[in-house]
């Protein structure tokens, strides 16, 4: 069977994949379509959308739960955009002083972000939220 990759980078890419296609038998390429949408359905299994936000700046984001408790702690209490833009900082090794001056918030709104997302991830520390926020896909 011919791998056709899924997503191409560049165009020099997407045509690289249409010529390889194109080369194939109508069976082939029909085997490798039904190959490729299996292999999104089973992605999707274990992919789960989540609202984030608040008021009117609602946003559906995609994470992929890796153990089920985080799928559902984050859809009883969904994480903020601004918890979201947080975590992402304390992921990127920030502290809480630098996180208040990216964000040109104060300490202590830090600090309270930082409790509500340590709460939502059910996470003792900012290493072990951050490790479930990765290993989750809410950061990348």
């Amino acid at each position: 069977m011919t791998r056709i990759p899924l997503l191409a980078k560049n165009d020099f890419e997407h045509f690289r994949v249409l010529d390889q296609v194109g080369s194939l038998s109508d069976s082939s390429v029909n085997h490798a379509f039904t190959h490729v949408a299996q292999e999104v359905s089973n992605l999707l299994q274990h992919t789960y959308l989540i609202q984030a936000g608040s008021g009117d700046q609602v946003g559906t984001i995609a994470i992929r739960a890796i153990e089920p408790e985080y799928r559902h702690i984050l859809t009883v209490e969904p994480l903020t955009e601004r918890e979201l833009e947080v975590l992402q900082l304390i992921v990127d090794g920030y502290s809480n002083g630098r996180i208040a001056q990216n964000l040109c918030i104060s300490a202590g709104t830090v600090k309270t972000h930082v409790r509500n997302i340590l709460k939502k991830l059910c996470a003792s520390g900012r290493t072990q939220a951050a490790i479930r926020a990765l290993r989750s896909g809410l950061v990348h």
